[in-house]
C-alpha cells in the first residue's frame, strides 16, 4: 500500500465507529418528528418566503425583510431545493451534516494541538457528541450548528500543523467571511482571542508579532468585505428601515443590557452562562474524573508567586457572582464587576502555569470568549455552542494528562460514571412509576400525562443505560458517550410519542395553507407571529397582527380601508374582510369554540383554533355569531378519540 493510501486508510479508521453511530441516532431523532416551532419553523418560512417571491438577496419573513439574520444558510437550503424541489427533509439532513463536520474538525483540532496525546483526538468526538444539549439543538434548522463549523474552521486555520507552522491567512478569511454570513458579527467574537493572545501559545505568533498581527488584521478585514459584499447591496434593496437594522441596531440591541423593543435581544444577567454551564455539557457535568481532572492539570504545583491569590479572588468572586442570581433587584453593572473578577484573574494565573501549547491554546479561547458573552446583555444557551467543542477538548486533554501522571485517579472508580448511573436508575424508576401515579396524583399535567403511556418501554433503556455507567475498567469514556447519546435519542423519542401532537402545526397550516391559496386575509390574534405556519402550508401572503379588543392601541395606518394592516382591531378585520380568517390561543378553549370555530388542535401548554373573523367577532362582542356551514375540525383526531370531554 502506497503511503497516501495508507494516510486515507489511517483517516477513515479514525472515524470509525463514533461518525456512523452517530450520524444514525442523528437522522433517527431529527426525523421522528417535524420541524420545531419555533426555531425550525422560522428558518424554513424565511427560505421559504426567499424562494417563493424571488428575494434572493435580502431574506423576508411575512412579507417583511428580515434583518435578524444573515443568508448562508438559506442559500443552502435553496441550493438542496434547486437539486430535489421544495421540501424540509433537505434541511434537515444539512443541519445533520453539518453536525459530522464539527464532530471531525474537533478530532482534528484535537490531533493538531496535542499531537503527542493521540487519545484526545479519538476521545474528542465521543465526548462531544454525548452533549445533549447540543446534540438536542443541533435538530434544529437553525444558524448555530453551522456557525460552529466555520468557527472550527477558522481555528484551524490558525493551529499550526506537522508540516506548517505559518497560519494560513488566506483560508481564515474565507472562513471568517462565511461565518460573518451565517450569524453575522458574532463570528468575530468566537475566534479573536486565539488571535489576540496568539504570542501566549504560538511559537509562530511569538517570533513573528508583527506578521502575525498584520496578516490576521487583514483577514479579519477580508472576512468583513465578504459580509458586506452582501450586506451593502442588500441594504439598498431592502429599504432605509432595513438598512438601519441591518447595520446598527439589529447588532447593538444584543449588547446592551436592557430589552430592546423590536429586537429579539434576549436580554440575561451575567450570571446567567455560568449557572447554566454544568446543564449544557451535561452529561461531562456527572463525570467525577473528568471534574477532577480539570484542576489537576490547569493548576498544578509548584504555583508561582501570586497564583494562589487570583485563584482564591476568581473562586470568590465567582460564589458571590451566583449567589446573586437569588437576588432579584441586583443592578446590572454588579454583576458585570463580578463576571470580571471571576475570569480576568483566572485567565492571568493560568497563563502563568507552564502549560502546554494546546491547553493554553484553550484558556486564551474560552475564558476571554466566556467573559465577553457574560458582559453582553443579549444571552441565549445556543450562543456557546461553539465553545462547547473547546470545552470538550479542554476536559480531554485534561484527562489524558490525569491519565499520565496521577494513574491512581486515572482509573479509581470513585471517580468514575457512577453518579449517572444513579442518575439513569432513578429516571427508570420515575418512569415506570408514571402509569401508575398520574394519572390519580397529576391528572391535569399535560407534560406527564403524555409521556405516561410510553413512559415503562424507556424506563427499561435507562434501567440497561445505568447498568453500563456501572461497568469497571477500560473504555469508561466510550461508556459514557454512548449512554450520553442513546439517553438523549431516548428521551426525544419519549418526546415525540407523548407531546409532539401539542407541537405539530402541520394541521392548522394545511388549512391556513388552503385558505391562502383561496385568497382569503388571515390575522393573527393578539400577539406577534413567527412564520411558523408559512412553509408548511406554503402561504404566499403576509398573516396580519390583530388586536385582541376594541380599545387595543392601533397602528397608525389603521383606517378604514380595505387593506389588511398590523395593528387592525378585530372589528375593523372582520368588517373589511368578511371570508378572513382568524387564528386564536387560549390557555383553554371556550365552550363555544366546539360550536363555532373552524379547527381546534392543542398547541404547546394551550389551544390554537382558527375562525372564520366575523364569527369570532360576533363573539368578543357578545352576539351569537351564524351557525357554520361546516362542523369543527379537532386534531389530532387520535388525541380527540380519547378524550372522554368530546363534545
Amino acid at each position: 500500500m502506497s503511503i497516501s493510501a495508507y494516510t486515507r486508510s489511517e483517516h477513515l479508521r479514525a472515524l470509525w465507529p463514533w461518525l456512523p453511530l452517530w450520524t444514525v441516532m442523528a437522522l433517527l431523532a431529527i426525523f421522528s418528528h417535524g420541524p420545531m416551532p419555533m426555531f425550525s419553523t422560522r428558518t424554513l418560512a424565511v427560505a421559504w418566503e426567499m424562494w417563493a417571491h424571488g428575494h434572493w438577496l435580502v431574506p423576508y419573513i411575512n412579507g417583511e425583510p428580515y434583518s435578524e439574520k444573515v443568508p448562508l444558510l438559506f442559500w443552502m437550503i435553496h441550493a438542496g431545493w434547486a437539486a430535489f424541489g421544495v421540501n424540509d427533509v433537505w434541511p434537515r439532513v444539512l443541519e445533520v451534516i453539518f453536525g459530522g463536520v464539527q464532530l471531525v474538525l474537533a478530532s482534528v483540532l484535537a490531533s493538531r494541538l496535542f499531537p503527542a496525546r493521540p487519545w484526545v483526538a479519538k476521545a474528542t468526538p465521543w465526548l462531544l457528541m454525548a452533549l445533549s444539549y447540543s446534540f438536542l439543538f443541533g435538530l434544529q434548522i437553525m444558524y448555530e450548528v453551522l456557525l460552529v463549523v466555520w468557527v472550527l474552521a477558522a481555528l484551524l486555520c490558525l493551529v499550526p500543523s506537522a508540516t506548517r507552522s505559518q497560519p494560513r491567512w488566506w483560508l481564515f478569511a474565507l472562513v471568517v467571511g462565511a461565518g460573518l454570513l451565517t450569524k453575522g458579527p458574532v463570528m468575530v467574537v468566537h475566534v479573536l482571542f486565539p488571535l489576540l493572545f496568539g504570542p501566549l501559545w504560538n511559537d509562530w505568533a511569538r517570533q513573528n508579532k508583527a506578521r502575525w498581527y498584520g496578516f490576521g488584521l487583514l483577514a479579519l478585514l477580508g472576512g468583513f468585505a465578504i459580509l458586506l459584499a452582501w450586506a451593502i447591496p442588500a441594504g439598498e434593496a431592502g429599504g432605509e428601515a432595513y438598512r438601519q437594522r441591518l447595520f446598527f441596531t439589529q447588532t447593538a440591541g444584543r449588547v446592551v443590557s436592557k430589552h430592546t423593543q423590536g429586537l429579539q435581544n434576549h436580554a440575561r444577567p451575567a450570571w446567567f452562562y455560568l449557572l447554566y454551564l454544568p446543564v449544557i455539557v451535561f452529561p461531562l457535568s456527572g463525570w467525577l474524573r473528568g471534574i477532577v481532572a480539570l484542576p489537576t492539570a490547569l493548576l498544578r504545583k509548584p504555583w508561582r508567586p501570586g497564583t494562589g491569590a487570583a485563584v482564591g479572588v476568581a473562586a470568590v468572586a465567582l460564589v458571590v457572582l451566583l449567589l446573586s442570581a437569588t437576588v432579584a433587584s441586583t443592578p446590572a453593572w454588579v454583576g458585570k464587576v463580578l463576571a470580571v473578577l471571576v475570569f480576568v484573574p483566572l485567565f492571568v494565573a493560568l497563563m502563568r502555569q507552564p502549560l502546554e501549547t494546546g491547553l493554553r491554546f484553550l484558556v486564551a479561547w474560552l475564558l476571554p470568549a466566556l467573559l465577553t458573552f457574560s458582559l453582553i446583555g443579549g444571552k441565549q444557551l445556543y450562543y456557546l455552542l461553539p465553545e462547547l467543542a473547546g470545552v470538550i477538548l479542554l476536559v480531554a486533554a485534561c484527562v489524558a494528562d490525569l491519565r499520565e501522571r496521577h494513574k491512581t485517579l486515572a482509573t479509581h472508580y470513585a471517580l468514575g460514571t457512577w453518579p449517572l448511573s444513579v442518575g439513569a436508575f432513578l429516571l427508570a424508576v420515575a418512569l415506570f412509576a408514571m402509569p401508575s401515579v398520574v394519572p390519580t396524583r397529576f391528572p391535569d399535567n399535560i407534560w406527564l400525562t403524555g409521556m405516561a403511556p410510553y413512559a415503562r418501554f424507556f424506563a427499561v433503556v435507562f434501567v440497561v443505560l445505568g447498568a453500563l455507567l456501572l461497568l469497571r475498567g477500560r473504555g469508561e469514556m466510550r461508556r459514557l458517550a454512548f449512554a450520553g447519546l442513546v439517553g438523549t435519542v431516548a428521551l426525544n423519542a419519549l418526546f415525540t410519542m407523548g407531546l409532539w401532537y401539542r407541537y405539530d402545526l402541520a394541521p392548522a397550516s394545511a388549512f391556513l395553507g388552503q385558505a391562502d391559496a383561496a385568497g382569503q386575509p388571515i390575522g393573527n390574534l393578539g400577539t406577534e407571529y413567527n412564520g411558523q405556519y408559512h412553509f408548511a402550508g406554503r402561504l404566499m401572503h403576509p398573516i396580519a397582527r390583530i388586536n385582541m379588543l376594541p380599545g387595543m392601541t392601533a397602528a397608525p395606518d389603521d383606517d378604514d380601508d380595505d387593506a389588511i394592516h398590523d395593528g387592525d382591531s378585530l372589528h375593523d378585520f372582520a368588517t373589511h374582510h368578511p371570508n378572513g380568517l382568524i387564528v386564536s390561543y387560549e390557555r383553554h378553549p371556550p365552550a363555544e369554540a366546539f360550536r363555532f370555530a373552524r379547527l381546534i388542535q392543542p398547541s404547546r401548554t394551550g389551544w390554537l383554533m382558527i375562525w372564520d373573523a366575523p364569527t369570532l367577532d360576533a363573539l368578543k362582542s357578545g352576539r351569537v355569531p351564524d351557525e357554520p356551514a361546516q362542523p369543527t375540525l379537532l386534531f389530532p383526531q387520535e388525541y380527540w378519540r380519547g378524550r372522554t370531554g368530546l363534545r
